[in-house]
């Protein structure tokens, strides 16, 4: 995390030099992940029973203009990606998937109303950890039921490539809401043979919902 908050920063300093020659727009940008993942293999495998969990995201972006309804944006964002499952045969028992990403989307931006804007582009992350953790009855205590954490981060490629689509509202005092929705085009699993021995690949989605604020 401390990494991360240290590139977003040296992303800021950057653009703030170039805004100075270029028409160029940059601030900071938060906001939650309703995030899921996609397994494509076969229907028995355990990642079909993932549910959505609820994440965050925070980075900051810079928008070049290129006229007057064509932008650029490129983003830098500490985002959290992953899903959570329930076992009905085991009571008390949850698992999440957390998987924490530093993110670079470039988005194309077209303003097709004043201040509204749809947008699309590629996005690569750098896999900062992958943990699994579980809670269960086989971890119960006198403090109730406890945490355990596995690192699952050797299972994983340390890259995702993929892509995103979203829409936008800016406002003329610089306060913005984005909307996107993301996905992971390159398979997450290094092997595409699961522990229970079937055959996928495993791939990221999010929907983000951001806020913003842009300055020149």
């Amino acid at each position: 995390m401390k990494k991360s908050v240290v590139l977003i920063l040296l992303f800021f300093s950057f653009f703030e030099g170039k805004a100075q020659i270029y028409d160029i727009y940059y601030g900071p940008k938060v906001g939650g992940n309703l995030t899921h993942l996609v397994f494509l293999g076969d229907n028995d495998n355990m990642y079909h029973d993932a549910k959505i969990k609820f994440a965050s995201h925070i980075g900051a972006f810079a928008e070049v203009s290129l006229n007057d309804y064509l932008s650029v944006q490129p983003e830098l964002l500490y985002t959290v990606k992953g899903a959570r499952f329930n076992n009905v045969d085991e009571e008390g028992f949850r698992s999440v998937y957390n998987y924490k990403y530093l993110s670079l989307p470039v988005m194309v931006k077209y303003y097709i109303l004043d201040g509204v804007s749809i947008e699309a582009g590629p996005q690569f992350a750098y896999l900062l950890s992958a943990k699994n953790v579980t809670v269960s009855e086989e971890y119960h205590s006198s403090l109730g039921y406890e945490e355990a954490a596995v690192d699952v981060s050797d299972s994983m490629h340390s890259y995702d490539l993929g892509a995103g689509i979203g829409a936008g509202y800016l406002t003329e005092s610089g306060f913005f809401v984005s909307l996107r929705y993301t996905f992971g085009l390159s398979n997450s699993l290094i092997d595409k043979y699961t522990a229970a021995g079937f055959i996928g690949g495993l791939h990221n989605g999010a929907l983000q919902l951001s806020v913003g604020f842009s300055i020149q």
